[in-house]
């Protein structure tokens, strides 16, 4: 059986790269905010419980009336939430606080609030990785820190900030036993540090150094919300489409006149080129229409005959000019909102659209 092990989310960090709130409470795509997103990807099989350590000051300006253990239901784990009075000089020194104050012992696993990546937690030293190539290309490597290991997976080296190899690491390290966290933190001179920032790549390090074993655990579906420029090209990389149905989806009909609604074949190009959008799972699909709701069955059959994707139909919008109207802000860029129009039953939708 697994030895149980504790998660340790530390977002006491001031988010300086990013304007107003802290990034832990951005809203993602799908809806969640950053910090339930970030964990979402993690197997928690083996976690017996989650504690997440915010900065007071975030919590009284933005989260007063929030019961912050709702956010988690999800996890169905237990949730200790803990908030510090002032910053700490690191992510480090968080963790530190974190364990001494709520007396946690045995295998912890702490992870980064500001990526994403798919992992099961085991009772074990290891530190979670990624290799760039050209299927997993990251930005900012400069930010990173880098591992180098052996043939049995087992670390030899890891650098902050410095290149040594083509494996990063993803910001998610496991402790067998946090003691050994809590020893080294306290055994390290930090008057001495070159970056003035003790980073967890550190604490790992002096671990080799005393001959500590510590494995690479490769991690899949990587992605990387570290820096604002990271978490604006996310967010680009999602849409929402209005897509009108006659003329553009389907050839043109009519309630009246031949064809009617629901008779005519589908604009193949078109509908292709949504199927191959739509299966990126990065796209949420709104058919418009004029027709009236009371053909919503007709409607319904003819986009399932020609295997038309889409996640909601809006009907009986007049059969005039339509305008989308959206807000924007530094982490929701400017344009928002992008209107396209086509020539009826053309099958250029998918060069307006690229």
């Amino acid at each position: 059986m697994s030895k149980n092990v504790s998660l340790i989310l530390p977002c006491a960090g001031k988010s300086s790269r990013f304007p107003g709130k802290p990034k832990w409470l951005l809203t993602c795509p799908n809806g969640n905010l950053m910090i339930q997103e970030c964990i979402k990807g993690l197997d928690l099989t083996n976690v017996s419980k989650i504690y997440i350590t915010f900065l007071k000051e975030h919590i009284d300006k933005y989260c007063k009336n929030i019961n912050l253990k709702l956010l988690f239901e999800f996890t169905n784990k237990p949730i200790e939430i803990i908030t510090l009075d002032k910053y700490t000089s690191s992510q480090s020194e968080t963790v530190f606080i974190t364990i001494n104050k709520l007396n946690i012992q045995g295998s912890v696993f702490i992870k980064d609030c500001d990526n994403y990546f798919e992992n099961k937690k085991e009772a074990k030293n290891y530190l979670c990785y990624v290799e760039i190539n050209k299927d997993n290309d990251v930005s900012k490597v400069y930010n990173k820190s880098f591992i180098e290991f052996n043939n049995l997976n087992q670390l030899t080296n890891i650098c902050e900030k410095q290149i040594i190899s083509q494996n990063i690491c993803v910001g998610g390290y496991s402790f067998y036993d946090c003691k050994l966290f809590k020893d080294i933190y306290n055994s390290i001179d930090k008057t001495k540090l070159i970056l003035k920032e003790l980073y967890i790549s550190h604490i790992i390090c002096s671990a080799l150094i005393q001959n500590k074993i510590f494995y690479s655990n490769q991690v899949h579906d990587y992605i990387d919300w570290g820096t604002i420029e990271e978490w604006i090209n996310y967010k680009a990389s999602f849409k929402t489409l209005f897509v009108d149905l006659d003329g553009v989806l389907v050839y043109n009909s009519g309630e009246y006149t031949s064809p009617k609604w629901g008779e005519t074949n589908c604009i193949e190009e078109n509908v292709n080129y949504l199927r191959n959008l739509y299966s990126t799972k990065k796209v949420k699909i709104i058919i418009t229409t004029a027709r009236k709701s009371i053909y919503k069955q007709e409607t319904i059959d003819q986009l399932k005959k020609h295997n038309i994707p889409y996640d909601q139909i809006i009907f009986d919008l007049y059969h005039a000019k339509r305008f989308l109207i959206n807000d924007y802000s530094l982490t929701n860029q400017y344009p928002t909102a992008v209107s396209v129009n086509i020539k009826r039953d053309s099958n250029e939708l998918n060069h307006l659209l690229s």
